[in-house]
């Protein structure tokens, strides 16, 4: 794939700009156009094709001392102060018709989990907003029976379709970007060059197959004007991908070694559950490695990571594997040595996490879960986060298929727990809304190792992770710890069953829901999927029932219950577990 980049504007309403619109800052030594370009190499693009105008030599100069290695090719417009940005792309053309393309213009501001999903997207698609209002001067698009018909600043309806805030970036697929660029070029030779090229688009629109991508509230945004640029410096410190760098894509496991370099870091402390070669031959360096940790993860099994991570002197520390791995690593890497559970002020050194499994969501979340005489204990401290992530599908294709299963019930359990959770906020709903896009579409599939499905399965479960650090679990989650050890059973299983239950007494309890909170997902949907996987009936003595489920009712948290959005008697939990514990009653 390759990525396009137009910057061949004047940016006159930017108002006394002397060079490129593109290399403004948004923080110190950082413009808008290394933005982008760390964001995309990131996710695996390395091929770059950029339309300059005015200040061109300026902005090549730039780019090539910048980014030496980076292939770049510019493309020049003479004609910028007299054609629109159709005539830069049809100077291009004959660079563009060979593979999909990632199209942008050089003045977008976004967060790399928007651009990871873009990526990582099925088919053509551009992205949409469906949470902001529709703006009056920038770009809409008419959404007609789930594809983009129309595209357009004037545009406010259309018959038969629904008009959406839109930004200009787009992926799209070779046989859906022939069609466009030839209705460019079209448009070109009849000397039609002050027009969007999107206006090309509408003309060609039926033939395609362009979807919208709703990033429901995350940040995409264009720098038109001063202000603009005053909003984008503010918003793009809070930015996600300025806390914590997340490499996705196949084979994204080889920047491991760029990861290390870049830190300078000589001797990493690698928490991991089994010996990984590929891992071995990644890093390539001296290495310790920490093993002696089980599925839940006890307080002595973290003391003696700490001891050996001091002994040895490590400068870094690596988790590869699911949630116990990295929430191990987590502690290691973050709690002091004592008799009592106690937080540094900061982390030792930083944190790179490669979760093996689509479910948890550890690796973009501030907390930690270990046990301590069987009892859970919950570790929270805001630079707990994985400094690096990396979201790498091909460890998804060796996951024993129960756990495969039960990881991503406990990723979509997250998100919809995210969704009416008390401590929700409109950025944890917009991760939570953009991981459910994946549930239950690609579930099938993710479960036959298809690449494509299995990227975006591991893409939202970091979503989901991203949600539930803001807004935290409810209680599902609440019931499901004793439920897990009691019964055997993963985590994300004893999630799955407990969910709809708490899900339907909410639904009982509440008389209206806000339809753009709950709009992705059904309950009845969940236990559609759950049931479609086949899980495991949970196998527990009726003798000992009653007993059992007092115990699991004295378990749950009640902080937890306090972030649920309704009460949740403790009668009523009891008929919850005695309805999932019962081997005559399924969910």
């Amino acid at each position: 794939m390759k990525a396009l980049i137009l910057n061949s504007g004047l940016g006159s309403r930017m108002k006394n700009l002397n060079t490129c619109k593109c290399l403004v800052e948004l923080a110190d030594d950082v413009t808008i156009f290394d933005a982008q370009i760390t964001s995309m190499l990131k996710c695996g693009i390395d091929e770059f094709i950029i339309t300059t105008g005015p200040y061109a030599d300026i902005f090549e100069s730039y780019a090539r001392e910048r980014y030496p290695g980076v292939n770049f090719t510019f493309v020049n417009n003479p004609q910028y102060s007299q054609t629109n940005y159709i005539y830069s792309i049809y100077l291009a053309r004959d660079l563009l018709s060979d593979d999909d393309i990632l199209l942008m213009h050089g003045d977008l501001v976004f967060e790399q989990n928007v651009l990871q999903d873009i990526i990582a997207a099925q088919g053509s698609v551009m992205v949409i907003d469906s949470t902001q209002p529709l703006p009056e001067k920038d770009f809409k698009a008419v959404i007609v029976n789930g594809f983009i018909k129309s595209v357009s600043i004037d545009t406010f309806d259309f018959e038969g379709g629904k008009c959406c805030y839109a930004q200009p970036l787009y992926k799209l697929l070779r046989e859906d970007w022939t069609i466009w660029l030839n209705e460019i070029s079209n448009f070109c030779n009849r000397d039609e060059t002050q027009v969007y090229a999107e206006n090309a688009l509408n003309n060609v629109s039926h033939l395609m197959q362009l979807y919208p991508l709703d990033i429901t509230g995350r940040k995409c945004f264009e720098v038109d004007n001063r202000d603009d640029l005053a909003y984008a410096q503010n918003t793009y410190k809070n930015m996600p991908d300025r806390i914590q760098t997340v490499y996705a894509g196949y084979g994204s496991l080889q920047n491991a070694h760029a990861i290390l370099t870049e830190v300078k870091a000589k001797k990493p402390f690698i928490v991991c559950g089994l010996d990984n070669a590929l891992v071995r031959q990644v890093l390539g360096c001296e290495a310790v490695y920490f093993k002696n940790f089980t599925p839940n993860p006890d307080y002595f099994e973290v003391m003696d990571g700490i001891s050996l991570f001091n002994k040895e002197k490590c400068d870094f520390i690596i988790s590869i594997g699911g949630g116990s791995a990295i929430d191990v690593a987590k502690c290691i890497n973050g709690l002091d040595v004592s008799d009592t559970i106690s937080l540094l002020e900061k982390p030792k050194v930083c944190h790179l996490a490669i979760p093996t499994t689509a479910g948890t969501g550890s690796e973009s979340t501030c907390f930690a879960v270990l046990y301590k005489d069987n009892e859970k204990l919950s570790i929270e401290h805001r630079e707990l986060i994985p400094d690096f992530v990396i979201l790498d599908p091909t460890f998804l294709q060796t996951l024993p298929l129960y756990h495969k299963k039960a990881s991503l019930l406990d990723a979509y359990a997250q998100a919809v727990e995210s969704l009416w959770a008390e401590g929700k906020t409109p950025a944890s709903k917009s991760y939570a809304l953009g991981a459910l896009r994946s549930f239950p579409r690609d579930i099938d599939g993710y479960m036959r190792n298809d690449p494509g499905n299995g990227l975006r399965i591991l893409q939202a479960a970091n979503l989901a992770g991203k949600a539930i650090n803001i807004s935290k679990t409810t209680a599902a989650h609440a019931m499901s710890y004793k439920l897990s050890s009691i019964a055997n059973i993963a985590h994300g299983h004893a999630v799955a069953l407990c969910l709809p239950y708490v899900w339907n007494h909410f639904l009982d309890c509440v008389r209206a829901i806000d339809e753009s909170e709950l709009s992705s997902v059904s309950c009845e949907a969940f236990i559609e999927t759950f049931l479609k996987l086949d899980m495991p009936y949970i196998d527990i003595d009726n003798g000992t029932i009653n007993e059992i489920i007092n115990d699991l009712v004295v378990s749950v948290n009640p902080l937890r219950l306090k972030n649920h959005p309704v009460e949740i008697p403790e009668d009523v939990l009891k008929k919850m577990y005695t309805e999932i514990l019962m081997p005559q009653i399924s969910i």
